[in-house]
């Protein structure tokens, strides 16, 4: 069955101005978000990923090109995307329920609060629901973070490099909780990250970035592994292949940096 394209970006190109000059920061970009999808974004440090999701979210205006979410501009739909930064920033005076409440409360949406509900008991934190965030570990604190961001019911999630902040170990098993929690909530995500098996074991398709100016070099598909929990992925005989062709495709001169 043919799924609705959420997100097209039509030779997308920003250009930063500044006294020193000019910069181009991406550059005949274009990329297709599909309904259902984890499309995730790699690319060199510097080469414009998080530029992507502000100009999605209506943050930044493209300088040239055309970005449609759901039909929209983006400005017309920025309620339609949720945005999760790499840090959680749950307000520590706040409860959890206060916490994944605030976003619903800032766009002044009523009746969440029973969908709040919902989720952190689907998800294993109703009993957290009274308490504080220095009161939770740092994955347990993502989870919560995520659910504030699905309690507006967006269509679309933005995912700023969301594990970044964790350590290792904790990284690995709150990967397969996100992946699970978008997939069960039939949401899709724009997710930014540099880790190369991160964005492996986490997504449905890759665009893999040129040095800026931005480009899609390569668009990497792993519906394959689509039936696999990200822990699995990372055991399948398959992961060393698609992380050898990922970077592979992440080779770059070092004067394209210049």
């Amino acid at each position: 069955m043919k799924r609705e394209p959420l997100v097209v970006m039509k030779n997308v190109g920003l250009t930063y101005h500044s006294d020193a000059g000019e910069t181009r920061a991406v550059g005949g970009l274009s990329l297709t978000l599909k309904r259902g999808d984890i499309l995730g974004i790699v690319g060199p440090s510097g080469s414009g990923k998080t530029t992507l999701l502000s100009m999605v979210a209506g943050i930044l205006a493209p300088t040239e090109g055309e970005i449609t979410v759901a039909g929209e501009t983006p400005a017309q739909a920025k309620d339609k995307c949720g945005y999760m930064l790499q840090k959680d920033e749950l307000f520590p005076w706040l409860t959890i329920m206060q916490n994944v409440m605030l976003g619903a409360k800032v766009k002044k949406l009523k009746d969440k609060r029973g969908y709040a509900e919902e989720l952190l008991d689907k998800y294993g934190l109703a009993a957290y629901a009274d308490r504080y965030p220095p009161d939770l570990s740092g994955g347990m604190r993502q989870r919560v973070a995520l659910i504030r961001t699905l309690v507006p019911s967006p269509d679309i999630l933005l995912l700023d490099e969301p594990f970044g902040a964790l350590d290792f170990q904790t990284r690995v098993l709150v990967v397969d909780d996100v992946r699970a929690i978008i997939k069960n909530e039939g949401k899709s995500a724009l997710f930014v990250t540099h880790d190369i098996s991160e964005a492996i074991s986490m997504c449905d398709v890759l665009a893999v970035l040129s040095a800026r100016p931005a480009k899609v070099k390569k668009f990497i598909d792993l519906s394959p592994l689509a039936y696999l929990s990200p822990m699995a992925r990372r055991d399948d005989a398959r992961f060393s292949g698609y992380y050898d062709e990922v970077w592979r495709s992440l080779e770059f001169k070092k004067e394209d940096l210049l």
